[in-house]
């Protein structure tokens, strides 16, 4: 499996608008093809801090995604309405190899670790 992670630091006073670009934003997540799941967590300890988990069923599902519309309206979201921002990939094969880790948290991780809270979780499964 492919997952996106998108780390953010979002600023307090937008933390409400970006909860509902997100929300509606992956609400038609069946639209985009390949999207399996997607969830947004809160920080328990840090209320502006949130974690972004899509899972692709394939990689060139998520590069199909990348080069579309929507990333480029995510990305738009996320200059706007935070003050940092990291996306990380995991599951991409590098050459040669069958598979490899790039340091993004499985859901498994993050529920065990007690940190994060769910806010919005959908599945296409």
């Amino acid at each position: 499996m492919i997952t996106m992670t998108v780390v953010a630091q979002v600023k307090p006073e937008k933390q409400q608008e970006f909860i509902h670009a997100l929300t509606s934003f992956y609400s038609h997540e069946a639209e985009v093809k390949g999207l399996k799941n997607s969830m947004l967590y809160q920080e328990i300890k840090d209320p502006n801090g949130f974690r972004l988990i899509t899972e692709w069923e394939t990689q060139k599902d998520l590069e199909g995604y990348l080069r579309a519309e929507k990333f480029r309206v995510l990305l738009g979201a996320l200059k706007i309405l935070c003050k940092e921002s990291e996306i990380r990939y995991s599951g991409i094969p590098e050459k040669g190899r069958q598979s490899s880790r790039t340091g993004a948290l499985t859901m498994e991780e993050i529920s065990l670790d007690g940190s994060f809270i769910p806010v919005v979780m959908k599945g296409n499964t």
